[in-house]
């Protein structure tokens, strides 16, 4: 069975100095990873990186998730190859076929956005460039739902994203753990199955508030299973009780929840 990791999911902005600290807090409060997404109302996640991998000795540092359409393979690889050189080999590469509404980034930035097939593409191009170039020593994960990227990332990835809203309940996280598996060569080993926690007790990050209308409430009607109650001992036994039921092991917090969350990090992470 995989071990339990962590990572915070932030696209602050702010100075190198503001990175550096984000850097040594995320990893002093025992997280594995600092994620940074792709959108044109975030930081270049290439660019900070750098500077998290300058100011962490252990932290992962990862892309959640790189938009393939938005830059050739080759400036990918390109990116990818300082990043793995800069943190020592602590880059993970995470990758997609590009999130809703990413054809207004590709339109910001004069690159075509294609169709859904052309993206998927694009993701394999990366894939390729990245293995033939770099090996295994920057492990790939995909956000992943579709037939074709699941096949991709049974052959390729080591950690899939799964495609689901916050308010997902056991039932719809089990159906895809269970398609990635079903995607997945029989002798390749299990894919890390990555989830997005939602809220803790009382608190759910403002732009899930404004984009999803979640509430505490909606979350614990809907059953979601990224939503925690802040008691760290019922939260670790709802975890592990997932972890059994779907193999889900990886999970990603919102910065503005990862302070609250670090309690239950310090109880799981890494067992």
């Amino acid at each position: 069975m995989t071990t339990f990791r962590f990572g915070v999911v932030t696209g602050a902005h702010g100075d190198a100095h503001a990175w550096s600290e984000t850097a040594r807090r995320v990893e002093g409060d025992g997280y594995s990873a600092l994620l940074v997404p792709d959108t044109l109302f975030t930081p270049s996640p290439f660019l900070v990186l750098a500077v998290a991998a300058a100011a962490s000795r252990t932290l992962r540092l990862g892309t959640w998730v790189l938009a393939a359409p938005l830059r050739t393979p080759a400036a990918t690889i390109r990116e990818t190859r300082t990043l793995v050189e800069l943190s020592g080999g602590r880059f993970e590469l995470g990758i997609g076929a590009g999130r809703p509404q990413g054809e207004r980034d590709a339109e910001a930035l004069g690159v075509p956005w294609g169709s859904g097939r052309e993206r998927v593409d694009q993701v394999e191009a990366v894939i390729s460039a990245v293995r033939g170039q770099l090996g295994d020593e920057a492990p790939i994960t995909l956000a992943a739902g579709g037939a074709r990227m699941l096949r991709l990332a049974g052959t390729h990835a080591r950690t899939v994203a799964l495609p689901l809203p916050p308010h997902a309940d056991l039932a719809a996280v089990a159906d895809v753990a269970d398609r990635v598996r079903a995607s997945t060569p029989p002798d390749r080993p299990p894919l890390e199955l990555s989830l997005q926690l939602c809220g803790i007790g009382d608190d759910v990050p403002e732009w899930l508030r404004r984009s999803a209308g979640l509430t505490p409430e909606s979350l614990r009607e809907s059953g979601a299973v990224g939503y925690l109650t802040g008691d760290v001992r019922r939260d670790a036994e709802t975890l592990t009780a997932l972890r059994v039921a779907t193999g889900v092991s990886f999970f990603t917090v919102p910065d503005e929840l990862s302070r609250q969350v670090a309690p239950l990090v310090g109880e799981l992470a890494g067992r």
